[in-house]
């Protein structure tokens, strides 16, 4: 019976120690920064664009893209300079993780706008842990009348 216990320990133990790859800081495993946002006011509200991140911080292929959080800032008319924070506006899915072409360009419409309205956005991408990215360059719209 000591023996049974002694070969299952060891079987148990070795197996190996779990690790799959060098650590790395936490701060390199974030996606790549957006540095592409543009914005443009359209029929149906403000059109948002810009382009999937391919690398971590680090080089490495990025590969858990989850989504993109995209935050807005309302800016009052009368004091465009005023400190008003960011809230979160939505949220993009990224639903073609594990397909081979992946989307290169994503879109989001803000419909919820007010016409001579000035507002900002910033996006940042989300990695299926829940890490999140550095913003995206920052945009600054007049939503037309």
């Amino acid at each position: 019976m000591r023996i049974f216990v002694w070969a299952l320990a060891l079987a148990l133990f070795a197996g190996g120690c779990g690790k799959k790859a060098d650590p790395r800081a936490p701060e390199l495993a974030a996606p790549e920064r957006i540095t592409n946002l543009r914005a443009q006011s359209a029929a149906d509200g403000i059109s948002l664009s810009w382009n999937r991140p391919s690398q971590y911080v680090d080089g490495r292929e990025l590969k858990d893209l989850a989504s993109f959080v995209i935050f807005r800032k309302d800016l009052p008319q009368n004091c465009l300079d005023c400190p008003v924070p960011y809230r979160q506006l939505t949220t993009v899915s990224v639903e073609d993780r594990d397909k081979f072409a992946k989307q290169r360009q994503y879109r989001f419409v803000d419909a919820n706008v007010q016409p001579k309205s000035v507002y900002r956005y910033r996006v940042t991408s989300q990695l299926t842990d829940g890490t999140l990215g550095e913003p995206s360059n920052e945009i600054e719209i007049v939503r037309g009348p």
